[in-house]
């Protein structure tokens, strides 16, 4: 076993795909996934079980998940020791990211920041924003990025870096395809796929439906999916509607593989804001700071974005 192993383990299970993983840690999946069996082989137990919705611990994984945490975090201060005593300029930043941007823009945002500061080693964990909300006010974390709108805490100092809309998405077939326009009241008799009860997602658009009169729990929810790239896979084969990010689901909408309905209400005006967190009177300095200014740059993300489609669009010429 490596420590490479078990950074490679924990984010799996953070973002429950081996796929989204590869992309994160910039390795191939084939890759991965080897280190995993090689686990899985040395301990002769299984760590993941594997489904259509991504995959999640077994009782096994959940252990290994426990202990790897604890090992990652001594190996973390072992290394800053040294490095102090060697008299490195290696500075380590632990910077907690919820689903969307953890998944899709910060990857990109953060091999820009190590092209210009090598000696940043950036450890990235990735859950739902209020766990990482939770995990800077304990410390546990120096920086944040959060989805949505619940980091609202005087503890808190907030910087929102993107606005994106959030879409209703179809499967381009027969029934939809032509369709334009939904209201709030027949969306609710209509599959409806959502994440899962935790998420930040599903948390703004029932804080939205109780505005108008409705819950979550009035719609016709058939199916919870705990990815994106899962819930996008649903829709096109026709198994219910639901609502996204737009930036996570931009390529299939050009493409023809979804369909957006505008969903109309009155004032409805749903976003997804995204925002750099960190706490209230904290000075951060040396390469915690330099990463701070560079996350809330207005041009770093659009960079990070415009790479991200350009990248998507060259898979597919």
């Amino acid at each position: 076993m490596n420590i490479e192993q078990f950074e490679i383990f924990r984010t799996i299970a953070q973002v429950k795909s081996f796929t989204r993983a590869a992309k994160i840690l910039n390795f191939t999946q084939p890759a991965i996934s080897s280190q995993i069996k090689s686990l899985e082989q040395y301990y002769n137990v299984e760590l993941f079980e594997r489904g259509s919705s991504g995959v999640k611990l077994t009782e096994a994984g959940k252990k290994f998940y426990e202990y790897g945490e604890k090992i990652l975090a001594l190996f973390q201060e072992m290394e800053s020791e040294i490095a102090k005593i060697s008299g490195s300029t290696k500075e380590f930043i632990r910077v907690g990211a919820s689903n969307s941007p953890g998944n899709y823009f910060l990857p990109q945002t953060i091999k820009f920041f190590k092209e210009k500061h090598p000696n940043a080693y950036i450890r990235v964990n990735i859950g739902h924003s209020f766990e990482i909300i939770e995990a800077l006010k304990e410390r546990t974390l120096d920086i944040g990025v959060v989805e949505g709108d619940m980091s609202n805490s005087s503890d808190l100092e907030r910087h929102k870096v993107s606005s994106n809309k959030l879409v209703l998405i179809a499967p381009p077939n027969s029934k939809w395809s032509k369709v334009k326009n939904i209201t709030v009241e027949q969306l609710m008799s209509e599959p409806f796929i959502t994440r899962e009860e935790e998420s930040t997602l599903r948390y703004l658009f029932n804080s939205y439906l109780k505005t108008i009169g409705y819950k979550l729990d009035d719609m016709n929810i058939v199916m919870e999916i705990t990815n994106w790239e899962a819930i996008k896979e649903a829709v096109m084969r026709n198994v219910g509607l639901a609502i996204i990010p737009y930036p996570v689901v931009e390529r299939e909408l050009k493409e023809g593989k979804l369909h957006e309905i505008n969903l109309e209400g009155e004032n409805l005006q749903l976003s997804w804001d995204v925002e750099v967190v960190i706490r209230s009177g904290e000075i951060l300095t040396g390469l915690k700071k330099e990463l701070f200014e560079f996350l809330i740059s207005p041009h770093t993300i659009w960079k990070a974005e415009a790479e991200l489609v350009a990248k998507n669009k060259m898979r597919f010429i």
